[in-house]
């Protein structure tokens, strides 16, 4: 852009060409900057989006068991059991307070194992 600037009145066209050329390209950078940063705002979208996908509120389930005949709490997908209870009133109060201090929800199975309430 040095060149772009003479003492004398007279340009060249090659002078003019050349500071269009570095003009043109500052614009070809501009432009490739933006489209990365719509890309990388585009990319954390997605990303926080999954995020929200993947946090999706517990299940925990009330459900009798047979072999030591008590009702249990257990979480989806978890081997673990959460507490054990002698009789299903108790276990119902239990995971409703739950419920109340923390934001999940809970199924209730009868002693068959089949559904009672969700």
């Amino acid at each position: 852009m040095a060149n772009c600037k003479k003492k004398t009145n007279i340009v060249t066209e090659e002078q003019i060409n050349s500071c269009n050329d570095g003009a043109n390209s500052n614009y070809k950078l501009i432009d490739e900057v933006k489209q990365k940063t719509e890309q990388t705002i585009e990319e954390n979208q997605s990303q926080n989006e999954m995020k929200k996908a993947k946090t999706r509120t517990p299940v925990y389930r009330v459900l009798y068991d047979s072999t030591e005949r008590v009702w249990v709490i257990k979480k989806d997908g978890a081997k673990r059991i959460i507490k054990k209870y002698w009789t299903k009133a108790e276990a119902l109060d239990a995971v409703e307070k739950m419920s109340v201090n923390q934001e999940i929800s809970f199924v209730v199975h009868k002693k068959d194992g089949k559904f009672q309430k969700k």
